[in-house]
């Protein structure tokens, strides 16, 4: 019986601290979603799945997300949000039309060449999922890991071009990387923005959330019907699983470069994987800038270094330039002007 007992799914509560307003609110959301489906017997709701007291539980998590999604709303009100939902929507007309492209290539033998190429870029598409009316968040993740694998493989390259959409591709490239620092810009407007009121609001779900898991535990252990416990708390565990993945990917691109130097000692910049320097310094970076004079580098606009008559960013003792990418494995060093 006692191995029978370890092989019920049961829901390990993460850390709910530890986890961005907005994957928290995501994931509040498909749980929610998932509870609603399973709590009625029929779309009319006209009879409980649940017993009263396990149902109690559920509509208190329901009510209590439902308040923070409210207040989450007025916390993040912001122009950053129309571009993001502006260009969200551009990204997601293009890439139905690419993938659209592809998955019809792929069916239409009578064009032999076309449907091999197609047959090339179908398996990685489908590998992602990407979800084009799903949550930003998880799209930009799923996009661009997508995108990585696409752009650095050539066969996938090669079968680009042949069907036509090499530029919609890169043109979606952009979009992400456009949606990704939104995202990033306005988090940190966001950040300055959220009140005790967000936080009170997050403990009340994360409270509620925990007694219903307690609940859910308890029933798939002791319930003779343990059957629609287990199904229900498995769906949730994805859900979980599946936000704990995005907040591992955010945490893994958003990097930090070091830039040492004599003069100033050290420096550290936060970046995120694919920023140029160009991109960087327009973030907001105010130790560094593109030199008035000479746009090919990258200049240093400390106080101690303009009073030693200027320090170049450079890596391995050469300029760096505004188009180059950041490359967070490297350390950076300023050494003096000519």
């Amino acid at each position: 019986m006692s191995s029978d007992i370890l092989s019920i799914p049961q829901i390990a509560v993460p850390d709910l601290a530890n986890i961005q307003n907005d994957l928290h609110i995501g994931q509040g959301t498909d749980i929610s979603k998932r509870l609603q489906k399973a709590r009625w017997t029929d779309e009319t709701r006209a009879t409980k799945v649940f017993p009263d007291n396990v149902d109690a539980l559920m509509g208190a998590f329901v009510s209590a997300h439902a308040a923070e999604d409210q207040v989450y709303v007025q916390t993040q009100g912001s122009d950053l949000t129309k571009q993001r939902l502006e260009k969200d929507a551009q990204r997601d007309v293009l890439y139905k039309e690419i993938r659209k492209t592809v998955d019809t290539f792929a069916t239409l033998s009578i064009f032999p060449e076309k449907q091999q190429k197609a047959l090339v870029m179908q398996p990685i598409m489908q590998k992602y999922n990407i979800q084009p009316d799903g949550g930003i968040e998880a799209q930009t993740v799923a996009t661009d890991q997508w995108l990585q694998e696409q752009l650095r493989n050539y066969q996938c390259e090669l079968a680009a071009k042949e069907l036509g959409i090499y530029d919609s591709i890169n043109q979606l490239k952009t979009l992400n990387d456009e949606i990704q620092q939104l995202t990033a810009d306005r988090n940190d407007e966001r950040a300055q923005k959220t009140t005790a009121e967000l936080r009170n609001a997050r403990t009340e779900t994360d409270q509620a959330f925990r007694a219903l898991a307690l609940m859910l535990n308890a029933q798939a252990i002791t319930a003779a019907d343990n059957y629609l416990y287990t199904e229900l708390i498995k769906s949730i565990q994805e859900t979980i699983k599946y936000y704990r993945q995005i907040a591992d990917d955010r945490r893994r691109t958003n990097r930090r470069v070091a830039v040492k130097s004599e003069v100033v000692g050290r420096h550290t910049y936060a970046t995120v994987s694919g920023w140029t320097w160009e991109r960087l310094i327009q973030n907001g970076k105010a130790a560094l800038a593109v030199d008035s004079e000479d746009v090919a580098r990258i200049v240093s606009t400390d106080k101690k270094a303009l009073k030693a008559g200027g320090l170049l960013l450079a890596l391995n003792g050469v300029a760096v330039k505004p188009e180059d990418e950041v490359d967070a494995t490297k350390e950076y060093e300023l050494i003096p002007t000519e």
